[in-house]
C-alpha cells in the first residue's frame, strides 16, 4: 500500500494557478520517497515502458510524455511506475537496481509518476534536493535529466500539466539524514550513521561541525537477505517449483498485517530466522568493523534505512549502542525536504 500523508492546508499555488513544490526525492533501490510540506509519497522503485497507451489507465503512477525537454531522450513515451508497474508486469518489471546507471535513466519517470498522486493542476513548478548512493559523475546526469520543462498527463486526467522542474542539489545517499535529525545530534562532535538500504548498507562518517570526514558503500543489504531466502531449500520446496518473487518476500519482511507471509501461500518466519544471522554476519558485521574507530568517540551512531526495520535487527542494534531514528524508512527524504526549502529560502531572499 501507498504510504501517503496529505495536508492540503499546505500546498503553495502561486500566480495564474501553478503549484510550487519544495520537496526532497529519494530515488531509492527499493523505494521511492518524496517528502513536501503536504505528502509523503512512497512507493516502489519499479518501472514498466509501455509500447502503447492502456486502454484503461490507473490514476496513480501513470504518465504519458506530451512534449518537453526530455522528449528526444526517452525511449518510451508511456510508462508505468510503482504499484502500477507492479501490477502490470509482475515478474518482469524494470527495477532501479537493474544497472549502475538507472537512478538516472529512471529518476524523472519516476519523480513524474509522483506527481499522479497529486489532484490535478495544469501548472507544476517542482523545485527538489535528491540524493544519490556515489555521487561522482552521476550527479550531473542526474540534475541534466531531471531539469526543464515537461508537458505530461497522467492517468484518470483529462488535460495535461507542464511541469518545471529544478534541482537545487543533489547529496550522498544517508548525508540528508543529518537534517533530519540535526536536534538530535550534537555537531560540534563526530556523529556515525549507518544506513541499511536495499542493495547497499552505507556507513558515513561526520567529522566536527559537521561536515563528511570518511564515507563507504557495502554490497550486500537487504536484497541479499532476500536472495538467501530465495535459494533457502526449505523455501524453495513450498514454491513447489515456481520462481520466487523478491518483491512477495519484501512484502512479507515490512508487511504488520501478516508477517513472513508469501503472498498468501505461506509462512516463511522459519526461514528468516535461519538465514537472519548468517547475513547479519556477511552484511552488517563487515560495516561495523569499519565503523569501530569512530564509533568509539562518537556522539551518536545513527542508524538509518529500511533494514533497520528488520525483525530483531533494531533490538540488537539497541544493545550494542546504536541508536536507531524513529522513522528510519524517511530520514533521508524528510533530510532532503529540509536541505531544499533552507536553500530555496536563502535563493528567495537573496533574490528580493
Amino acid at each position: 500500500m501507498t504510504d501517503l500523508a496529505v495536508n492540503t492546508e499546505n500546498a503553495n499555488t502561486g500566480q495564474k494557478g501553478t503549484l510550487t513544490i519544495v520537496a526532497g526525492y529519494d530515488l531509492g533501490n527499493s523505494s521511492i520517497k518524496f517528502v513536501s510540506s503536504d505528502r509523503q509519497i512512497r512507493f516502489p522503485s519499479y518501472l514498466e515502458n509501455c509500447y502503447y497507451r492502456p486502454t484503461e489507465t490507473p490514476t496513480e503512477g501513470y504518465v504519458e510524455y506530451l512534449e518537453g525537454d526530455a522528449l528526444t531522450k526517452l525511449d518510451y513515451k508511456q510508462w508505468l511506475s510503482g504499484y502500477a508497474a507492479y501490477d502490470a508486469n509482475p515478474k518482469n518489471h524494470l527495477r532501479v537496481t537493474d544497472d549502475a546507471t538507472a537512478k538516472v535513466s529512471q529518476s524523472l519517470k519516476h519523480l513524474l509518476a509522483v506527481l499522479s498522486y497529486y489532484p490535478y493542476k495544469a501548472s507544476i513548478e517542482l523545485v527538489i534536493c535528491a540524493s544519490l548512493h556515489e555521487r561522482g559523475d552521476l550527479e550531473d546526469q542526474l540534475i541534466e535529466a531531471l531539469t526543464g520543462r515537461h508537458v505530461v498527463k497522467f492517468g484518470g486526467k483529462i488535460c495535461p500539466t507542464e511541469v518545471k522542474i529544478h534541482v537545487l542539489k543533489v547529496y550522498d545517499e544517508g548525508h540528508a539524514a543529518i537534517a533530519a535529525f540535526a536536534q538530535n545530534l550534537n555537531t560540534s562532535k563526530q556523529n556515525v550513521i549507518v544506513d541499511i538500504g536495499n542493495r547497499t548498507v552505507i556507513a558515513t562518517l561526520i567529522g566536527s561541525k559537521g561536515h563528511l570526514a570518511n564515507r563507504k558503500t557495502f554490497d550486500n543489504g537487504v536484497e541479499e537477505l532476500i536472495r538467501m531466502i530465495s535459494v533457502n531449500p526449505d523455501f524453495k520446496n513450498r514454491l513447489v517449483g515456481e520462481i520466487a518473487m523478491p518483491h512477495l518476500i519484501r512484502q512479507g519482511l515490512e508487511s504488520t498485517d501478516k508477517p513472513f507471509w508469501y503472498g498468501k501461500q505461506f509462512s516463511f518466519q522459519d526461514v528468516y530466522q535461519k538465514e537472519l544471522a548468517p547475513w547479519v554476519q556477511k552484511s552488517l558485521a563487515p560495516v561495523f568493523k569499519f565503523i569501530h574507530p569512530w564509533k568509539i568517540n562518537a556522539d551518536v551512531c545513527l542508524i538509518t534505512g529500511g533494514g533497520s526495520r528488520l525483525s530483531s535487527v533494531s533490538e540488537a542494534l539497541q544493545a550494542k549502542g546504536f541508536v536507531v531514528a524513529d522513522n528510519p524508512v524517511w530520514a533521508n527524504a524528510i533530510g532532503l525536504d529540509q536541505l531544499a526549502k533552507m536553500i530555496h529560502l536563502r535563493s528567495v531572499n537573496e533574490q528580493q
